[in-house]
């Protein structure tokens, strides 16, 4: 693998660039990074690249061989075949991002969508056929200090992957390119059982956090908000389970830890979600959330009334 392609120079994007670009600093010419971005953030990583602050504290600048924007075809924009697709935008861009890439995806062009949701394999299918796309998840906080300035302010950065539905890819390529890059990487033939377990974490904080305004600690000293937390939880696992979670049991102690998760963010943190849904106007991720568990609680015939609450309050901001 040395076309790599981060669309999306945000949080999780800006990280897995500074740490390809290292890679490929330290080991010149063996792997080219194209960057697509937008903005001031295009503009400013275009002039100076971009600023990546590591867990430490410490900033360097890192240079994409190419960056670029996502208007019309990227192909005419010397993008050209990609090993390695990684798709780091929100979910309201997904399908903007996918119709972008499409026309330089090639039958063994791997795309790794790093987003919030649970079906982003089937939403990316809907606009693209070819390539192999790998269910995958990232345990990272890292987010936008300004345009073109990252911080990576904690999680190890470690990406789960595996096989979507079907499919048999082998992993070798993809576990040397993150071991070179320093990216702690985990193969699962089943990914879905560690993706909807990521998902009953984000999802049932994300739903609360947008509906309240609170961070996770106003939300664990919170009686009832702990209760809607806690019963969202409950409510997802039912549908994990109805699902099969990819055939794979998740633990009962699931519901439990994904609840006690929170206490080990800082008692201020919140999520991406809620900073979303409290500026007017601004596009956010509740379809990822409310919407899409709805809709496969409708499909399995299971109650989700602490979602349905949460989610009508939510919508009732936007």
């Amino acid at each position: 693998m040395k076309n790599i392609c981060v669309f999306g120079m945000g949080g999780i994007g800006g990280y897995l660039t500074a740490r390809f670009a290292a890679a490929r600093n330290a080991e010149p010419d063996s792997i080219f990074i194209t960057g697509i971005a937008r903005g001031e953030s295009l503009k400013a990583i275009k002039e100076k690249g971009l600023c990546f602050r590591n867990t430490d504290g410490q900033e360097n600048f890192f240079h994409p061989d190419l960056i670029t924007d996502a208007s019309g075809s990227l192909s005419g924009n010397a993008l050209g075949e990609q090993d390695i697709i990684f798709l780091c935008v929100k979910g309201y861009d997904l399908a903007v991002a996918c119709a972008a890439i499409s026309p330089v995806v090639r039958p063994k062009t791997v795309i790794v969508p790093l987003l919030n949701g649970i079906d982003i394999c089937g939403r990316i299918r809907t606009v693209i056929s070819s390539g192999i796309v790998l269910p995958a998840c990232i345990y990272i906080s890292a987010l936008p200090l300004g345009p073109g300035h990252i911080a990576h302010a904690g999680g190890k950065g470690n990406i789960i992957a595996g096989n979507e539905s079907g499919q048999e890819y082998d992993p070798a390529p993809l576990v040397s390119l993150m071991a070179k890059a320093g990216i702690p990487f985990d193969w699962q033939a089943d990914p879905f059982p560690a993706l909807w377990t990521k998902y009953l974490f984000i999802a049932s904080y994300g739903l609360v956090t947008a509906m309240s305004g609170k961070s996770f600690g106003q939300i664990l000293e919170t009686p009832e908000l702990s209760a809607a937390v806690q019963n969202i939880i409950k409510e997802i696992y039912a549908i994990a389970e109805a699902k099969g979670a990819s055939g794979a049991k998740l633990p009962d102690s699931v519901i439990t830890s994904s609840f006690e998760n929170a206490r080990n963010f800082p008692y201020e943190a919140t999520t991406s979600f809620a900073r979303d849904v409290q500026i007017p106007g601004k596009p956010n991720e509740s379809e990822l959330f409310g919407g899409t568990i709805l809709r496969l609680a409708g499909e399995l015939g299971i109650p989700t009334p602490a979602v349905k609450a949460a989610h009508d309050s939510i919508m009732k901001k936007c």
